[in-house]
């Protein structure tokens, strides 16, 4: 079998595109991580080992792992130079969640990088759990409630307002 490595022996449908550097475009999953903790991929159609490939993504780490234990379908850039490198350049998905889809603008931004999660809202943001509730809202004010309230600290624990009002 051919080396699907090569460009020109690949099969139309996934026939890289030259973009303006001279380097290639080439569609395939990442399949791992190797011993030295570099992603793999590995392109469509391909039999043969997969490839180390640098990480030309801002993903955090955590996101990056994860794409490649779920074998994500990958974009890769091969470069013209002397020696080719292999650059992971997009993770690819044909569609977005319907959910995000029909959201109203504002309504559903959910960041999660493995690091920090972060979540935004255009008016309210509630998280509920049974009898408790924490409600964010737009106006600054943050409304907590539930059948017990314990506030814990290994250093101080202070309350400030400008008033503060107690039962």
């Amino acid at each position: 079998m051919s080396d699907v490595r090569d460009p020109v022996a690949l099969s139309p449908s996934s026939a890289p595109r030259a973009i303006e550097s001279g380097a290639v475009l080439i569609s395939g999953h990442l399949t791992g991580l190797d011993d030295e903790g570099r992603l793999l991929f590995r392109p469509e159609g391909s039999t043969d080992d997969p490839i180390p490939v640098a990480i030309g993504l801002e993903l955090s780490d955590g996101a990056i792992v994860k794409a490649a234990r779920h074998q994500r379908r990958a974009l890769v850039a091969r470069t013209s130079d002397e020696t080719p490198r292999w650059v992971l350049v997009g993770l690819v998905r044909d569609r977005v969640s319907t959910r995000a889809a029909t959201a109203r603008p504002g309504t559903l931004e959910v960041a999660v990088d493995g690091e920090t999660l972060v979540l935004k809202a255009e008016r309210d943001l509630v998280l509920e759990c049974g009898a408790s509730r924490l409600s964010l809202r737009k106006d600054g004010k943050i409304v907590i409630s539930g059948t017990n309230l314990l506030t814990a600290s290994r250093g101080p624990n202070r309350i400030k307002g400008a008033t503060i009002a107690l039962n």
